[in-house]
């Protein structure tokens, strides 16, 4: 569970983007809206760690592993689609195991992604690469997601596809999603609660 208490955000503590927040999520799918430069994404960058509040605190009360999929869908070049899956579990430490190296599989058959295991993500279009990051994120299924607009470099087939993924995943594991998206229809389709965002507030 995470919970804003007084938090102000931004780059200004006279002028900051967002001022005392407080806000309690739980095990829902929450959307992120409000016009650009307002601080959705500053918001969860401070929520993930990456970001430091001008005053207040995130509390993350259990601890949970957080987990931020970023506009850019952030993919390791190198890498090939089938490890940039496992790369949590090499970071890890783990041993990549026969199962594991299914489960990377499957996650990517699951976004439509079988075939590509051995592809660069410059070999791949941007919304295969986003696709890419979105099975990343259902591999590693920690508690607390933070997606910074996920489904924007998809049509619109295939947008709806990955809407009905997310919302089948949250079914199963009932983690907590935070979402930032600037399409009203799809905050009303996928989301549990809607957070417009203003300057300041």
């Amino acid at each position: 569970m995470i919970k804003l208490d007084g938090l102000s955000i931004g780059y200004s503590r006279d002028k900051p983007l967002l001022k005392d927040l407080n806000y309690q999520f739980s095990s829902k799918i929450y959307g992120i809206l409000g016009e650009s430069g307002v601080g959705k994404t500053t918001l969860l960058r401070t929520i993930a760690g990456l970001e430091k509040p001008l005053y207040g605190n995130v509390i993350n009360s259990k601890n949970s592993p957080i987990y931020m999929m970023h506009q850019s869908y952030t993919c390791f070049d190198w890498l090939t689609s089938i490890d940039n899956i496992l790369i949590s579990s090499k970071v890890k430490h783990e041993r990549i195991s026969y199962e594991l190296m299914e489960a990377a599989a499957q996650s990517l058959k699951r976004v439509g992604l079988a075939g590509y295991e051995s592809y660069l993500p410059g070999e791949l279009s941007g919304g295969m690469r986003q696709r890419l990051a979105l099975a990343r994120t259902m591999f590693v299924n920690p508690e607390i997601i933070l997606m910074d607009e996920p489904l924007s470099a998809l049509d619109e087939d295939t947008r709806q596809e990955m809407q009905n993924l997310i919302l089948s995943e949250h079914k199963k594991t009932q983690n907590t999603i935070l979402m930032i998206t600037h399409s009203t229809a799809e905050a009303e389709r996928m989301c549990d609660e809607i957070i417009m965002l203003k300057k300041g507030n």
